[in-house]
């Protein structure tokens, strides 16, 4: 079954409540209003005197327009007056948008309802405000204005929006109830999550559990972010594992809200207190100046798959990497997962090429 799905940013604080309201208009759906959204107020091309943020109730005691649904954001400024909107953490490619739809309330001190890019360099949509006095709903639609909405990744990014008032206006007001964002038809299936390990993995405590995993939508013709659900207390205050037996659940999900899922067990054992191990054995090494360094290194864990970093004293390398004259130290380090680690220091003795 095909369908159209609207994905709403709602405008609290900005924006952190998902809601769900009845969509008729088309298939019946919910709409689902999305988490969301930013204020950025270095982004966007408007000044604003002052923004308030209300919930439904306190919206309702201060006298906001009637006809509003959730939160509304008010604005009040001056000659322009807006803020901008961040889409980016959604991941909504643009070639599936169909319109952006700005649920608006303004008065007759509006004279136009703005979406710009580029700090207000460039303007992506100018709407006439030829409804004061009732809540608007006002569209951007239009595959080549969609399009300058997207960021490097193609999807939906940071865009300002906001109003342009009358000339000599001062202190006026306008509200927002909602952004919505409506799809192009999309279908119901859901990403294919690819695992490449086993379905218990065993590990010890302290680490960051990092899966070969992906998320592969054939009908979006990307790949999505796989996000790690854990069953009971399973990580510390830094995401790193605590001992125990836990589940994680690998969620994946399209811009249509198609969602697949991998359950994964984990046995987190003791906390791992062996360093890693460095296999080389001189201390001293001598070469001719001017030469590429070519020193291979090996370590081994307990564990883990160790990580070898270099690091040369001042003055041991020209700007081409060559060795210089001298005695030089490396110091040569290997880490593990849970951040133990072994320290060498190695002389390289570069003497003069004859």
């Amino acid at each position: 079954m095909r369908r159209i799905r609207v994905f709403s940013l709602l405008l609290a604080i900005l924006l952190i409540t998902t809601m769900m309201q009845a969509n008729s208009a088309k298939t019946g759906d919910a709409l689902a209003e999305i988490p969301y959204g930013k204020h950025n107020s270095k982004v966007s091309p408007y000044t604003s005197k002052k923004t308030i943020v209300y919930s439904e109730e306190e919206a309702f005691a201060a006298g906001v327009p009637t006809g509003f649904s959730g939160y509304v954001y008010e604005i009040k400024g001056d000659g322009a007056m807006g803020f901008t909107v961040d889409f980016s953490d959604r991941r909504l490619p643009v070639r599936i948008v169909k319109a952006i739809h700005f649920r608006v309330y303004y008065g007759t001190d509006q004279r136009e309802v703005r979406v710009s890019i580029d700090a207000g360099v460039s303007w992506v949509m100018r709407h006439e405000a030829t409804k004061p006095g009732t809540w608007d709903d006002v569209v951007l639609k239009g595959e080549n204005e969609i399009k300058k909405l997207a960021n490097e990744d193609r999807n939906l990014g940071v865009f300002g929006f906001g109003f342009r008032n009358n000339e000599g206006v001062t202190n006026s007001t306008a509200y927002v109830d909602a952004i919505t964002v409506e799809l192009f038809d999309g279908d119901d299936v859901p990403p294919v999550i690819t695992y490449d390990g086993p379905d218990h993995v065993v590990t010890t405590a302290g680490k960051q559990l990092i899966l070969p995993v992906s998320a592969w939508d054939e009908g979006e013709k990307q790949y999505f972010s796989v996000e790690y659900v854990w069953s009971g207390d399973a990580l510390d205050g830094e995401g790193k594992m605590k001992e125990g037996e836990y589940s994680v659940t690998l969620r994946a999900k399209d811009s249509y809200g198609n969602t697949s899922e991998k359950v994964i067990s984990v046995t987190v054992g003791p906390k791992d207190t062996e360093a890693p191990v460095i296999h080389f054995a001189p201390d001293t090494v001598e070469t001719l100046a001017g030469a590429l360094p070519v020193l291979n290194f090996k370590a081994t864990d307990n564990e883990d798959e160790p990580e070898i970093t270099l690091e040369w004293s001042e003055g041991a390398l020209d700007k081409k990497g060559r060795l210089n004259e001298g005695a030089h130290t490396l110091t040569v380090t290997a880490s593990d997962l849970t951040g133990n680690s072994q320290v060498r220091e190695i002389t390289v003795k570069a003497a003069p090429d004859i």
